[in-house]
């Protein structure tokens, strides 16, 4: 019986991705008020209230909402007792939050709990996904080797998957490795897989997601024609308020690529854009140096945003 419970709990915040569903069920509401208003009313620790907390969590994640993620996962991670999924979970935030923070050994050792945990509930659950996500966290820490092996375990598992979220996030790890390895051409068109899977499904945000990584491979790669074009569209895809803080990455991204093509009233208009409240600190330095190139200095013939 009490397997049974433990099975039904940890199912309820099984996808890192199912907040995504919820959203688009909210129809105009702001899904974060919604999750919060449906959080108040639930009974606190029950199945119900971690696959909230769970959609929450995720949601902050995918929109960048760094310090707002980082203080709940903070005091999530307190609690005694907890789902083994939504355990996990934390594992992973924190993983993230405190290596983009330059906290690598104790983001090392969340990294660790995550992939001690994935490896188990992998086992139990034979979610493709579960590799996937442990491949991701490999790739974080910088364990390319490691992540490549998962990814291809997952793949020859599930080869027959015709699911678009799991192909996409397959994709999109397989180009995550390939990049950080400096194959750039395989990255470009692991990316361009990912893309073609996700388009049908209609998912704006994973859409966009896919565009602004084209976007950035062809930067990389010199090619800034196809990168602008792939930003102007992953930033088509964005919706007003929930994509605000990613909004920011990619204005920055695309006015560096107009400095990049010497279009630079297209740089500054594009940069004009730019909230700087919202930029987040991985992209500070970017935005300091554009502002230097574009707006302290007027009087330049030309910019240089490599």
């Amino acid at each position: 019986m009490l397997w049974s419970v433990m099975m039904t709990v940890a199912q309820a915040a099984e996808h890192l991705n199912d907040h995504e569903a919820f959203c688009q069920s909210a129809a105009r509401q702001d899904c974060l008020a919604l999750l919060q208003q449906q959080l108040d009313s639930a009974k606190p620790f029950s199945v119900r209230w971690y696959q909230l907390k769970s959609y929450q969590l995720d949601y902050l994640f995918d929109k960048h909402l760094d310090q707002q993620l980082a203080q709940q996962t903070t005091q999530l991670l307190q609690l005694e007792d907890m789902p083994p999924v939504f355990r996990t979970q934390l594992y992973f935030y924190q993983a993230k939050i405190l290596h983009s923070n330059g906290q690598l050994l104790q983001a090392q050792h969340y990294a660790d709990l995550a992939a001690a945990d994935l490896a188990q509930l992998f086992q139990a659950f034979a979610d493709p996904l579960r590799l996937v996500e442990l491949a991701n966290l490999q790739t974080v820490m910088g364990q390319q080797t490691q992540a490549w092996q998962l990814l291809m375990q997952a793949e020859a598992r599930f080869a027959k998957s015709k699911d678009p979220v799991f192909l996409f996030e397959l994709y999109t790890n397989k180009a995550l490795v390939q990049q950080a390895n400096g194959q750039m051409a395989d990255a470009a068109y692991a990316r361009k897989l990912a893309l073609d899977t996700i388009l049908p499904s209609g998912d704006d945000g994973k859409i966009s997601v896919a565009y602004g990584n084209l976007g950035r491979t062809y930067q990389l790669l010199g090619q800034y024609g196809l990168a602008q074009q792939y930003y102007q569209q992953a930033l088509a895809r964005m919706n007003p308020g929930a994509d605000d803080v990613r909004r920011q990455m990619r204005l920055l991204r695309l006015s560096q690529v107009h400095c990049q093509l010497q279009d630079l009233a297209g740089a500054r208009q594009i940069f004009s854009q730019v909230e700087p409240q919202l930029v987040e600190t991985t992209y500070q330095s970017l935005y300091q140096y554009l502002h230097q190139q574009l707006v302290a200095s007027k009087a330049i013939a030309q910019c240089d945003a490599d």
